[in-house]
Order: structure tokens, then sequence, then C-alpha cells
């Protein structure tokens, strides 16, 4: 507790108790705010969204843009005109697999490598293994950005071209996942957060617990397995749900390294759409007053803000399920950090 029950009878007390209270309460009410505006927005006409000045509660409920999103997602030819890529359940079925499997791959890869940095590493491999595991953090994701988009065109070589085999004319042989899911999956499958997260877990286990293992003949994996993981399942749970949240919320990568329209990701293809929205003119007050009639009719049919905010509630359910179902154990992580 902030303030203790004894002094809450004191005046100054029960002001500073108050006055904390409405801070922490205003900014509930700013984070919540947006998604207030993004759920009124979604049950607004398109024409009553771009009215000036804006209304915080729909006149009106209107489903346009729920109906739009829902064609969309069925419907090949209503798709057809606006996805390149077909209906929208292809865009959300690469999500999951790209999301899926840098779970499957990530979390043991990076559990791993921190239980291996905490309890069998000593001296200065331990030090320089931690060194070289965090430096990603002290890197700018924009100075990666290049070196990685080649290594997914000429993996184990970061160069336009793979070159030749010193002596020879053969070039060095090379695999290419440029443009497949695997080029967004295996760059995210290590995360040095989650090694400082997982890491920092560990070396709170005693290793005269592992060490009693060991005696009894327990073998690493065993140890881990049975010891280990059933006393770090708070841990990996809000790992779990962060490398779920950032690999299903990236943005620029996927935009990057992935051409093909049919393998993008629902959140690079919802940008995508805005921009074809914004072609359209629908999103825009002035494109409206200028051609009335053709863009009443687009509003009509949901083209517009309202169906753009139907598709960021969609884009975001998933991340707050997640969050609901490690809900018990990411607070138990908390506890367990604020332990510490």
């Amino acid at each position: 507790m902030l303030f203790p029950k004894v002094g809450h009878q004191q005046r100054s007390v029960r002001l500073a108790w108050w006055a904390t209270t409405a801070f922490l309460w205003l900014g509930v009410l700013l984070h919540l705010f947006p998604i207030y505006l993004m759920v009124m927005t979604s049950f607004k006409s398109g024409t009553e969204v771009l009215h000036y000045p804006p209304t915080w509660w729909p006149r009106e409920l209107n489903f346009d843009g729920w109906n739009l999103v829902h064609r969309l997602a069925i419907d090949d030819v209503t798709a057809g005109r606006l996805i390149p890529g077909g209906p929208l359940y292809v865009y959300l079925k690469n999500s999951v697999f790209i999301a899926f499997f840098t779970l499957i791959l990530g979390v043991p890869v990076t559990s791993f490598a921190a239980y291996a940095n905490s309890k069998l590493q000593r001296g200065a491999v331990a030090r320089w293994s931690f060194i070289f595991f965090i430096g990603t953090l002290m890197m700018p994701t924009a100075l990666t950005l290049i070196p990685s988009y080649l290594l997914t065109r000429n993996w184990p070589v970061a160069l336009p071209q793979a070159p030749d085999i010193p002596g020879t004319t053969i070039a060095i042989p090379t695999v290419r996942i440029w443009d497949t899911p695997w080029a967004v999956i295996l760059p995210g499958v290590f995360s040095a957060f989650n090694f400082l997260l997982f890491k920092g877990f560990f070396d709170t286990i005693p290793d005269s617990v592992i060490q009693a293992a060991r005696v009894d003949g327990g073998s690493e994996f065993n140890i881990f397995r049975r010891i280990v993981f059933p006393m770090s399942v708070p841990v990996y749970a809000v790992a779990a749900w962060i490398m779920f949240t950032v690999a299903w919320e990236q943005f620029l990568w996927p935009l990057i390294v992935l051409q093909s329209p049919d393998r993008m990701p629902m959140s690079t293809e919802i940008y995508l759409l805005f921009q074809r929205f914004q072609a359209a003119g629908t999103t825009n007050s002035r494109a409206v007053a200028v051609q009335s009639m053709r863009m009443h009719n687009l509003m009509s049919a949901g083209l517009g803000w309202n169906g753009l905010m139907v598709l960021a509630m969609l884009q975001s359910l998933p991340v707050f399920a997640a969050f609901i179902v490690c809900r018990e154990y990411l607070l138990k992580g908390i506890q367990i950090r604020g332990i510490k």
C-alpha cells in the first residue's frame, strides 16, 4: 500500500490519497479514450464520421463498416475489388501461422539460451555470451534492416549476390527465404528482452537444487523439464505473451520482406487497405465534398474510417484474448519481479 491505513485519518494523507487516485484514474481514462473512439466510429455511418464538429456518440447505429468487413472476409467478389490477395481470412491465416511458429520456436530457444547462460556457463564464457545475447538490444532496428534483408535473400551471406568459393568459379550455396513466412518468423525467434526476463528468473533458482538433482543422476534436460520448467510457468507465460504480441502486431519487417499479396499478415494488409481507402478518397472530407455522390455511395458501403476501425478492433482482439488467458500467470510474473 502506498498510503498505510494508520494515517488515513490525517487530512494531509487523505488529500494525497485522493490526488493520487484521481491522477491514476486520469491515466486510465486517457488510455481508454482511443479505444472508445475506435468502437464508436465503427458504429457510425461514413458521412457522420467525417462530420465536423465530431459527434461523441452515434446519432444512429450504423453497421456499414461491419457489413463491409464481413463481405471482405468471406466474399471473393467483394474482396477482389479491394484486396489483391483474396479475402481477409487469407491474411488472418498468415498472421496465425507466423505468430504460432514464432512462439513455438522462439520461447524454447530463448529460454534454453538463458538457462545455459545462468546455470551451465561460468566465468568469462558466461560474461561474454551474456554480452553477445543482449547485444541486439543495443542496436537500433533500422541499423539491422538491410543486413537482415540481404540474409533473407542469400543466407548465410549478407550480400546482394553470393560470392564465389575462393579459388573456384562456383558460387557459395545459399538459401533464399525472402517472400516466405519464414523470412518473418526466423528473425523473431530469439528475443533479447525475453532472454533477460528468463535469465533474471533462473538466477533466483538455488544452485543447490540443481546440484542435488545432478547428484541423483538427472540429465540436464530432465532437470530442466522436471524441476526448472514447473517453477518457471509464470515467467514463461509473460515471455509467451510478449512474443505473441510482437509477432502478431509487427508491421515494418513483413512489409519489407513479403511481396506476394497473398502472403501478407493481417497487420500489414490493414495498412495497405487503408492506402486503398485513402486513394478512393473516402477518408478525406475534402474529397467527399468534391465528389459527393460517388463518395456517398462508397461510404454507404462502409468504405471509410468506420470499416477501418472494425478492422483495427479485429486485429486487436487476439492480443486481448491472449492477455485474458495468461492474466493469472502475468500477474504472478509481475509479483515475482516485484519481490525480487
